[in-house]
């Protein structure tokens, strides 16, 4: 994997055969000029190039391949690294480009570097990288640079919990992308719309969330891929059933032309399925069908609808009826840890916690409710956390435990400062 310059390369070959500069000039260059190669002050002509390679026995293909390329075809690789390398080798080739001035190509790897975190939900590890991640990217003037950040901003602000900043976000990229020049302007458009409709839903301002995503289907027609048709229509599909709209029917259908695209589709429209015969009461077949969208979810296609869920346990915590989720709880929490979802897994915890609380089991209400804080903590929302440890301190307060419930009333009041 190691970055070498053309220049580097040659000084390299011709110090392992102990030749000397005037060893491998001959009379066909100069040493001075050579000297410029191997410290990457000029290029080498091809005549160089083709000289080189019969005196330093090394291919041409290999002399040829200049620093570009080879950061060119580490982005390529990149979906074949390990899991457990992936960081470095990002660092790495963010690290040389920046040393070899490719700004365009560390701008690349800091976009893939950041978003791998956030797909990781470690949103410190994203938070750290965006002053050095806004510099790489002033030092490009591209506009469609400036539109891939912000629009990684945007994801960061909805991955940290900061719906409506992720939102406000999303409505004032809009401009940007209307001034481009892009060829895939429209796609970038339709996709913007899409995350701040995502961003209005985990907010719970449905209305919003709907007019905003209503605006992609004048996007279709352009869209190249079935799967992100699918996507759109599953979203506004959901939307409609949240609010009412009696284009539920048509966007449901709509979307069931992609049902048998992938696992992924399927196990969203099933999800919409669910969540249409909860709202009228089926409990029994609700759960049925809730079970199936999770089973047909496979672990690499990603976590598919984290943010509907999370949306969606929500409201069962604030159901008056709230056990006859306890079984259900455990197929969601189930389905989370399979996808290593810290969103979702703290989203069940926290359930369980209240279903446990509601029937006065208090020792499983107290435990459930530390799980639930410790993936809450990695998560990295200081403003949930601030609510969260007030919680805290009013449940051991309950249970007569004062140090406890001391310790996390002051553990908010710290918080409170940093919010």
């Amino acid at each position: 994997m190691e970055i070498l310059s053309v220049g580097e390369k040659i000084k390299r070959a011709r110090i392992y055969k102990r030749l000397t500069l005037k060893d491998i000039c001959d009379d066909k260059i100069s040493v001075s000029k050579m000297s410029c190669i191997e410290n990457g002050k000029i290029a080498p002509d091809d005549y160089i190039i083709e000289f080189l390679t019969k005196k330093l026995d090394v291919s041409e293909d290999y002399l040829r391949y200049d620093v570009k390329t080879q950061f060119l075809h580490n982005l390529d690789k990149f979906k074949e690294i390990e899991e457990k390398d992936k960081e470095e080798f990002l660092k790495y080739n963010i690290y040389y480009s920046k040393e070899y001035n490719y700004y365009d190509m560390a701008f690349e790897f800091m976009h893939l570097l950041f978003n791998y975190h956030i797909d990781k939900s470690d949103i410190d590890a994203s938070r750290r990288l965006t002053s050095e991640y806004y510099e790489i990217c002033r030092k490009i003037d591209k506009h469609e640079n400036e539109i891939k950040y912000s629009m990684d901003v945007g994801r960061f602000l909805f991955a940290s919990g900061e719906y409506i900043q992720a939102a406000n976000h999303y409505n004032n990229l809009e401009k940007s992308i209307e001034e481009i020049s892009s060829s895939n302007k429209d796609e970038l458009m339709a996709q913007n719309y899409y995350y701040e409709a995502e961003a209005y839903v985990m907010a719970h301002f449905y209305d919003k969330a709907l007019d905003v995503a209503s605006k992609i289907l004048d996007y279709i027609p352009v869209i190249k891929k079935d799967s992100n048709k699918a996507d759109i229509y599953n979203l506004i599909a959901f939307l409609c059933l949240k609010t009412d709209n009696e284009k539920y029917e048509e966007l449901k259908s709509e979307a069931k032309k992609y049902y048998d695209l992938s696992n992924k589709i399927k196990a969203q429209y099933t999800y919409i399925c669910s969540l249409e015969l909860l709202k009228e009461g089926k409990i029994h077949e609700f759960k049925k069908y809730l079970c199936e969208a999770l089973e047909l979810c496979p672990k690499d296609e990603g976590n598919v609808y984290s943010h509907f869920m999370v949306d969606y346990i929500s409201e069962l915590i604030n159901d008056d009826d709230i056990n006859k989720y306890e079984e259900l709880c455990d197929d969601i929490l189930d389905y989370a840890i399979k996808q290593s979802d810290n969103l979702i897994i703290e989203k069940a915890y926290y359930l369980k916690a209240k279903i446990f609380e509601k029937n006065e089991n208090l020792i499983s209400f107290e435990m459930y409710m530390n799980l639930s804080l410790d993936f809450l903590s990695k998560l990295g929302d200081n403003k949930k956390l601030y609510y969260r440890y007030l919680e805290m301190g009013k449940m051991y307060y309950k249970l007569k435990n004062t140090k406890e419930s001391l310790k996390y009333f002051n553990l908010a009041i710290n918080l409170s400062k940093k919010i």
